[in-house]
């Protein structure tokens, strides 16, 4: 699964107000968290899926069958790459549908967005021979906007 890390400064400091509150703020904090994770792999998908693409456009040879298997043959359709710094644009939708998410529990309280297919870490990354085309961080990024809000909300009105 591909893996980014987002550190929060302060975080330690609400965690430890929310300890104080017990489980009340363990529930709160267990179901932001997984919004948000929720949020990310919805956003990624979409993006995915939606674009914009304006790269270079090339005929692809690689599909994919009933089976979902990936095939390579004769030329099938046009495609429009993406440019650097753009989500990646869905050609055969096997990223997409391989975001996968773990959510949080209240034994484990962290949630994991990602995905198994090796070419999305390399389209976040980037390779020696390819510039990234971000897709997870920019997610998380998106649907962790507002949190500290929604976090607080979410507290006063349980109070």
């Amino acid at each position: 699964m591909s893996r980014v890390e987002i550190k929060l400064e302060g975080l330690d400091d609400l965690f430890a107000d929310f300890k104080r509150l017990g489980e009340l703020g363990d529930d709160v904090i267990m179901d932001t968290i997984n919004d948000v994770a929720m949020d990310t792999q919805q956003e990624a998908v979409r993006g995915i899926q939606r674009g914009p693409a304006s790269g270079r456009t090339y005929d692809t040879y690689f599909w994919t069958d009933s089976q979902g298997r990936l095939r390579k043959g004769e030329p099938r359709v046009p495609h429009t790459a993406s440019a650097p710094d753009e989500y990646p644009m869905s050609d055969t939708g096997r990223l997409a549908s391989n975001v996968d998410m773990i959510l949080a529990t209240p034994a484990k309280m962290q949630a994991k967005v990602g995905t198994n297919i090796i070419y999305g870490a390399y389209l976040e990354f980037g390779t020696s021979r390819m510039e990234a085309r971000p897709w997870l961080e920019r997610s998380f990024r998106k649907a962790a906007e507002g949190v500290a809000r929604e976090l607080k909300a979410r507290l006063e009105a349980r109070i």
